[in-house]
């Protein structure tokens, strides 16, 4: 496919056919690389675009801006674009929100006319009749760039991506700089692909199963058994009188809450650096994960602790919202513990659950119903409080179901401690 140099005649200047012999022997070292050494690179997509322009730089192709507009699928990203410039001499990865769409933005650029199924789009910027009829075209022109194309690169499946190239150079491209452009174009759109499938692979685990389990699965460990004994804080939340009000709200407007609830939850865990393993139901199970000789155990512990007093600051703000629209109020609890688990797969021969098993996991949702039973928002475990460096106030010993012995309870101490109660403004992060 010669995207390229099917834009050749755009120009109203005279252009002596490409050699092609010239520009195959031109692109051939560059191919060759691409196939035989980058493939088998897992090389992130700024840094092979880096190499790239640095490489048909080296074979005479006057580049001065290059970007790429790749397609995502992700659960919160529509596209990414890779962009180089001249200026900074390296890569700039952006992400675009799935709202990028609706955007003026996009709508006037022609980016999205790729997308859609346009043809190549060439631009001779220093020609004072050419059309700027994109804002792009005018950012470009005022930076002294004298030509601009933009193409597709596709995908397998029907999925089209960008790319687009610029020069500062009198004259604009050459015949023969697009032609070896669209020499090495096949090649370049096979390495990149195989590095997103790899990035949407990592991307979507991430989502689904949480970021260090999806990098075990992600690297290997897949079979049933497999798994290994960890040390971890067990860290359990639920969301209080769900029951009843799934029963009397839409069905809509529960999965809404279900969303806010789970984002207002999330964010406390992420933000002291711990892992969601799963959503079970109205319940969110997450770890901390320490050795049980390490000397962070006690930070680890009170990041967790942390973590549960910010995501019920964040329920109770998410709450005064729904008040003010008219809406139920709502509230959630959150019981911890410390232990060791086994963490790996278990299941069906083909369905297969990534997760933590052992007593610790039980003592720690038996725990959460204490929480229930006394109407209290935090409860964490006799070893936690020897733990944490924060004080902690005893609530007696409370027998639990399937735990052999009365177990010893204890929420923090808010008369000693001013504690982080305090809810995330979302921009919060490691």
């Amino acid at each position: 496919m010669r995207v390229f140099a099917s834009v050749c005649s755009v120009s109203s200047l005279d252009r002596s056919t490409p050699d092609l012999a010239a520009a195959h022997e031109h692109a051939r070292p560059i191919v060759t690389w691409l196939l035989e050494e980058e493939r088998l690179r897992a090389a992130r997509t700024a840094r092979l675009l880096d190499h790239m322009v640095q490489k048909l730089r080296a074979a005479g192709i006057p580049l001065d801006r290059v970007s790429l507009h790749i397609q995502q699928l992700h659960p919160q990203l529509a596209a990414r674009s890779f962009a180089w410039d001249y200026e900074t001499g390296h890569s700039v990865e952006v992400g675009y929100q799935h709202s990028v769409r609706n955007t003026d933005s996009y709508l006037a650029s022609p980016v999205r006319i790729i997308y859609e199924g346009g043809r190549a789009l060439r631009r001779r910027l220093e020609d004072p009749t050419c059309a700027r009829d994109y804002p792009v075209l005018e950012e470009l022109g005022a930076r002294g760039f004298t030509d601009y194309v933009i193409a597709a690169l596709p995908f397998s499946g029907e999925v089209t991506n960008a790319i687009s190239i610029a020069t500062c150079r009198p004259g604009g491209f050459s015949d023969l700089d697009l032609a070896i452009l669209d020499e090495v174009h096949g090649a370049f759109a096979a390495v990149l692909e195989l590095q997103q499938v790899r990035r949407t692979a990592r991307d979507l685990l991430s989502t689904y199963v949480g970021r260090d389990t999806g990098e075990r699965i992600f690297n290997g460990l897949i079979r049933r058994g497999e798994g290994e004994r960890i040390h971890a804080v067990l860290w359990y939340c639920d969301l209080r009188g769900f029951t009843e009000l799934s029963q009397n709200e839409p069905l809509e407007d529960i999965i809404t809450l279900l969303n806010d609830y789970f984002d207002a939850a999330a964010q406390a865990v992420e933000r002291h650096e711990g892992e969601i393993l799963k959503f079970i139901g109205d319940a969110i199970l997450a770890i901390f994960p320490c050795r049980a000789d390490d000397v962070r155990q006690c930070r680890i512990t009170d990041a967790a602790v942390a973590a549960a007093e910010n995501a019920v600051a964040n329920v109770a703000s998410l709450s005064q919202q729904r008040t003010h629209d008219g809406r139920p109020p709502v509230r959630c609890a959150v019981a911890i513990h410390i232990g060791e688990v086994m963490y790996g797969n278990v299941g069906s021969a083909d369905r297969l659950d990534f997760t933590v098993i052992g007593p610790a996991v039980n003592m720690v949702t038996r725990m959460e119903k204490v929480c229930a039973m006394l109407d209290l928002p935090i409860v964490v475990s006799g070893d936690v409080a020897r733990i944490a460096s924060r004080p902690f106030r005893a609530i007696g010993r409370h027998a639990l179901k399937g735990i052999a012995q009365p177990q010893e309870l204890f929420v923090p101490d808010r008369s000693q401690s001013g504690g982080s109660g305090t809810p995330d403004n979302g921009s919060a992060g490691r």
